[in-house]
């Protein structure tokens, strides 16, 4: 497997977040820490690519502010209500 070398410009908010999971993931070095998160992100499958996130936030607001909310005092409650 060759290798090929690449230079990016990250911004200073990018980069600490890159330095951050550098340190949690414990690697080497920011180039080691960046091929990660670089392999990760192209595994990731198309539909979490391709998903409004900010949309289904704004809509999950709604819906908590509207009171649409359900709350269960064991798992097994939970589970019952899901298999209504």
């Amino acid at each position: 497997m060759g290798t090929r070398e690449l230079t990016i410009t990250l911004s200073d908010d990018i980069f600490k977040e890159v330095e951050k999971y550098k340190k949690s993931a414990q690697k080497k070095s920011t180039e080691d820490a960046v091929a990660e998160l670089i392999r990760y992100a192209l595994t990731i499958p198309p539909y979490f690519r391709d998903f409004d996130w900010t949309k289904a936030e704004a809509e999950a607001d709604k819906e908590i502010a509207a009171g649409k909310t359900k709350s269960f005092d064991t798992v097994e409650d939970f589970i019952a209500d899901l298999k209504k």
